[in-house]
């Protein structure tokens, strides 16, 4: 980029002097901070002349025009200016640099599911723009706000899914848009009974919306919250280690469709004595996943075959059995019944045990008639 302002001087005779030229180049940009040249030359030369570099009105460097009628300023900019040069009387015609801004952008905490994480960004010089944040989650946009300056946001980790954070520039006039890309993939956290979060009710929610059994949404990885997963461990083929490990983390963002053994009636419950779980099949489809523990006490068994509810009975029955809550006999004896205790292996004599926050549900569902298929 280069100008040229012609002084021309008259004597006193009218006759007309050797006019003078000042030019001035600059790059086009550069980014904030750096040291950049600017040339220029004033012709006729008239080396030691002073030449100065101005923004406006404010002085920003000065130099000597050397022999031969060249010059060179080395400035490091954090304005854009426009810039000119004067010499004398003589100025150039204005330079304009675009100045590149400094972006930090920089996630804050530990990147486990769960757990504060926090997007900081801030602009170099803090007069160059506003900082615009975008937060996109499984394709779709989760948050976008824009900052003077600087930005401080919390990013929602209650997942393990992985999400894109994009920081951009919006910038004031002479100075150029810059972005940074920010990929977020989050590891999941292991979680045991005890444990307690707000990730704790997502997975719940998501095991929920997969069909599988779960109490009221909590925070808390209590014995219930422990059944849920054995249910889904259970039921995906993973060991029964009742902990909400990275393979559990893996299967539950891709799991395996769970399909009934039989197709009719369209309407019935199946229990699975190899996975240990109770499947409720609705119009051909499993709707609903319980863990169960059948027999596994020396000398006792847990009959297989086709069989219907035929006997249900409200509060707690005394049985050769055992003492059962709310059961559904379906066969002489054998019952689907609550249990407080119910491993995730087979360890009843003889009877289908279910956690007890969910034989309330299947007591109120399953209706007299109900077929039972245990294989």
């Amino acid at each position: 980029m280069s100008g040229v302002v012609v002084l021309t001087l008259a004597g006193a005779a009218g006759a007309v002097a050797s006019p003078q030229q000042l030019t001035l180049k600059g790059p086009k940009a550069t980014r904030f901070g750096h040291v950049v040249d600017f040339t220029g030359r004033l012709s006729p030369a008239a080396a030691g002349t002073r030449v100065r570099l101005m923004r406006g009105k404010t002085f920003i460097a000065g130099t000597a025009i050397r022999n031969g009628g060249g010059y060179k300023l080395q400035v490091s900019l954090g304005r854009p200016g426009p810039f000119h040069t004067v010499a004398g009387l003589v100025s150039s015609n204005p330079v304009t640099v675009r100045i590149v801004p400094n972006l930090v952008a920089k996630l804050v905490g530990t990147r486990v599911a769960g757990e504060p994480l926090v997007v900081v960004a801030r602009l170099e010089p803090d007069f160059a723009g506003s900082v615009r944040i975008q937060v996109t989650r499984g394709g779709s946009e989760a948050f976008r706000g824009s900052f003077s300056q600087s930005a401080r946001v919390r990013l929602g980790t209650t997942t393990a899914e992985p999400f894109d954070v994009a920081v951009d520039v919006l910038p004031a006039p002479g100075y150029a848009p810059v972005g940074r890309k920010l990929r977020v993939a989050l590891r999941a956290p292991a979680l045991a009974l005890g444990d307690s979060g707000p990730v704790v009710s997502e997975f719940l929610r998501r095991l929920n919306g997969l069909g599988y059994a779960t109490p009221s949404a909590r925070q808390v990885f209590d014995e219930d919250v422990l059944q849920s997963v054995y249910a889904f461990q259970k039921a995906q083929n993973l060991p029964r280690t009742g902990v909400a490990d990275a393979a559990f983390w893996r299967r539950l963002a891709k799991p395996a469709e769970l399909v009934p053994r039989y197709r009719r009636p369209t309407s019935h419950i199946e229990i699975d004595k190899r996975r240990q779980i109770l499947m409720v099949v609705r119009g051909g489809r499993v709707t609903l996943v319980v863990p169960v523990s059948t027999a596994g006490i020396a000398g006792y068994y847990t009959p297989v075959g086709r069989f219907a509810i035929s006997r249900k009975i409200p509060g707690y029955d005394t049985s050769p059995l055992g003492v059962l809550y709310k059961p559904m006999y379906f066969y002489g004896g054998y019952a689907i019944h609550g249990n407080p205790s119910v491993p995730p292996y087979p360890a009843s004599h003889g009877c289908i045990r279910v956690p007890n926050f969910m034989i309330d549900r299947l007591y109120d569902t399953e209706p007299y008639g109900e077929t039972v298929v245990v294989y």
